[in-house]
């Protein structure tokens, strides 16, 4: 029996089980690789027929070495190193799957692929991936029988149950905080009535083109994220005080107060709880005190407003992303 050769490239939320999966079937012998040969070895503990090895995805010289000792690449990495990844594959002719959305710089490799012989599957997931399946099922029961879309709405998110919704933001982390934090501030588009529709960073997290799903007939297209009631409110303030910033600061230190650092993330005129709450009233929009106490209420469950020591990580959002983590997995 011929076995099939795979490289999981990651360690995040995703990786152990993916891999504990993988290993189920006795064709498949797994290498984990991950920028830290411990973490990896601490991932593939207890699982048959997988080995861990130390991959750094900058270094395209370790990256080439094990893509091409492989017959398919399971990339667990974050979205920005996918198509270099899949860049070295085609190259080796090594068939590469990940779960999230095609980019422009993807689906430029898409004629390399195919003159290569190479199989690239995006979109392997929940969402994306298996909303699209129900959609294209439905698009296309509607079409055999002679019917046309004129709207299409898909909406889909992975939340708590009510009983298990114990925090502000409204969720638990099932994937990277990071990447759950940047998807949310990512800007939108949609089709409404005929006419694109552009929407600024963190006022919506979808876009969709008609043709994609074969229904060009369709005058309305939107794409989105479910969330519940106080998740957007409370993400569009962590926004415009600047927790979610991906840029390194300088100033960050592992010696200061979380109320310190949102004091410099906000220019506010010093770390007092009533000078932190007055910048935010002044930074942030709200539609009235409600709403205003659900902000203010969520940055004090977060912690931003207390004088306990902040573990920084470089920059504000992996700060956060790391705090929260601890509190918010299922």
């Amino acid at each position: 029996m011929a076995s099939i050769k795979i490289l999981v490239l990651g360690s995040g939320m995703f990786a152990r089980p993916c891999v504990e999966y993988l290993s189920r079937s006795p064709k498949s012998e797994i290498s984990v690789g991950c920028r830290t040969l411990k973490t990896a070895e601490i991932l593939v503990n207890g699982l048959a027929r997988t080995k861990a090895i130390q991959i750094d995805v900058n270094c395209d010289e370790d990256l080439d070495k094990a893509i091409a000792a492989s017959n398919v690449v399971i990339s667990l990495v974050p979205f920005v190193y996918h198509a270099k990844i899949i860049k070295i594959a085609i190259a080796n002719k090594v068939n590469v799957v990940t779960t999230s959305y095609v980019s422009p710089a993807i689906r430029a490799q898409d004629e390399h692929a195919k003159k290569a012989g190479v199989v690239v599957i995006n979109e392997v997931g929940v969402d994306p991936g298996v909303d699209h399946l129900y959609a294209i099922k439905t698009i296309d029961e509607v079409h055999s029988q002679d019917g046309k879309i004129k709207e299409f709405y898909s909406y889909c998110g992975g939340l708590p149950a009510p009983q298990n919704n114990d925090n502000p933001l409204g969720m638990k982390f099932s994937w990277s905080p990071r990447g759950v934090f940047l998807s949310q501030c990512n800007s939108a588009s949609f089709l409404k009535d005929d006419k694109r529709v552009d929407i600024p960073a963190a006022d919506l997290m979808a876009n969709a083109v008609p043709e994609f799903y074969g229904i060009p007939e369709a005058h309305t297209v939107i794409r989105g994220s479910l969330r519940y009631d106080g998740n957007p409110q409370l993400t569009r303030a962590l926004l415009k005080t600047g927790w979610l910033d991906a840029e390194p600061k300088e100033w960050l230190s592992t010696a200061t107060p979380w109320a310190e650092t949102t004091a410099r993330a906000t220019n506010a005129k010093d770390s007092n709880e009533r000078s932190l709450i007055s910048k935010i009233k002044e930074i942030c929009s709200y539609t009235g005190e409600k709403e205003l106490d659900l902000i203010i209420s969520g940055f004090r469950w977060m912690g931003l407003l207390s004088d306990g020591k902040a573990t920084v990580q470089g920059t504000l959002l992996d700060t956060l992303a790391k705090h929260l983590e601890k509190t918010m997995s299922f």
